[in-house]
C-alpha cells in the first residue's frame, strides 16, 4: 500500500485504540465510503486538469482502469473510491502524488 494509505490507516488505529483504553470523550464515526459513478469519476479528473493517463499514475491504476470507470463498464471501488472523495472535498490532495522536473 502506499505511505498515504498506511498513514491513514495508522491514525485509524490509535483513535480506535484510545477510544478503547476511555481517552476519548467523543465517539468516532467513519464516514461510509462513497460510490462514484462513470459521471463523477470523470468530473473529478477534469476538475484537477488531467489526462486519463496523468489521473491513472497518480491514482495508482491503469489508463484503462480508468476509461472502464469514465465508460461505466467497472466503479471505482475500495481504496480508489475513498482517494475520489478525498479528492472531491480538496483537489489538493493530488499535490503529494505529482513530481515535477
Amino acid at each position: 500500500m502506499s505511505e498515504f494509505y498506511n498513514e491513514i490507516m495508522a491514525s485509524i488505529d490509535e483513535t480506535i485504540a484510545a477510544s478503547k483504553k476511555g481517552e476519548l470523550k467523543t465517539k468516532i464515526f467513519i464516514k461510509p465510503v462513497k460510490q462514484y459513478d462513470a459521471e463523477g469519476v470523470k468530473n473529478i479528473r477534469l476538475s484537477l486538469n488531467m489526462t486519463q493517463a496523468l489521473f491513472a499514475g497518480m491514482m495508482g491504476v491503469s489508463q484503462k482502469t480508468v476509461e472502464a470507470w469514465e465508460s461505466g463498464r467497472n466503479i471505482p471501488m475500495g481504496p480508489a473510491s475513498r482517494i475520489l472523495d478525498l479528492l472531491s472535498e480538496d483537489k489538493t490532495v493530488a499535490d503529494r502524488f505529482l513530481v515535477q522536473e
